[in-house]
């Protein structure tokens, strides 16, 4: 299992930035964040940070690709709104490329499970491995 798994978004991000050597204070500077406004939303007091803020996030914990889509996802499954539970770095793609749309929904209507997006996920690593 995940060190990380079963940790909320504010213990996510808490913990990441402690592993980083990093204050809360400066790391709310760093998003442009009061410290009392990150503090909370580390305590999962608060709704998870808009886009731009865990875009900066990522960037001021230096985040690897792998860390900043768990962080993306805790950060989806977080929020107390149905209608944003897709992970905030995706809506753009999605909604920028019909196609994607169009697959997703073809996915939904004939059941597609993981072994079929397995398929198409280990075609695209292969690809970016090239």
């Amino acid at each position: 299992m995940d060190k990380y798994e079963e940790m909320t978004f504010g213990k996510y991000i808490e913990t990441k930035r402690k592993e980083r050597g990093k204050t809360l204070r400066s790391t709310a500077f760093d998003i442009g964040v009061s410290p009392p406004f990150y503090s909370e939303v580390e305590k999962d007091r608060r709704s998870p940070l808009t886009l731009d803020k865990l875009e900066q996030l990522a960037l001021a914990l230096h985040l690897n690709q792998e860390d900043t889509f768990i962080m993306y996802d805790k950060a989806a499954q977080a929020s107390k709104r149905v209608d944003t539970m897709v992970p905030k770095d995706i809506p753009d793609y999605i909604m920028d490329r019909s196609y994607v749309l169009a697959a997703l929904r073809l996915a939904k209507e004939v059941g597609a499970g993981e072994k079929e997006w397995q398929v198409l996920v280990d075609e695209l690593k292969s690809r970016k491995e090239k």
